[in-house]
């Protein structure tokens, strides 16, 4: 990238995926514990069930796949750990 953070893909084009982030050396996705997704998934459900009406069942299935659809998308297009959101730290 040529230093631009708020350069976006057009639609259709595939995001390029950094391979280094800069301070470790490495891809910064592969440091993440094997639950630390799931855990931040469960931190943007109750935020969305905090803020955001839902029938029991239904809803809440769909707030869960919100849910992951927010954090696959944030994943996806963090450059470091340092902006992905709730860092496991």
């Amino acid at each position: 990238m040529d230093g631009n953070n708020n350069w976006r893909p057009a639609p259709g084009q595939q995001a390029e995926q950094p391979v280094m982030d800069g301070i470790s050396g490495g891809d910064w996705r592969a440091q993440l514990q094997p639950d630390s997704r799931q855990r931040i998934v469960d931190k943007i459900m109750d935020t969305l069930k905090r803020h955001l009406p839902f029938s029991v069942n239904e809803g809440l299935h769909e707030l869960k796949k919100i849910a992951v659809r927010f954090e696959e998308k944030i994943y996806t297009a963090a450059t470091s750990q340092a902006i992905f959101p709730f860092p496991d730290r």
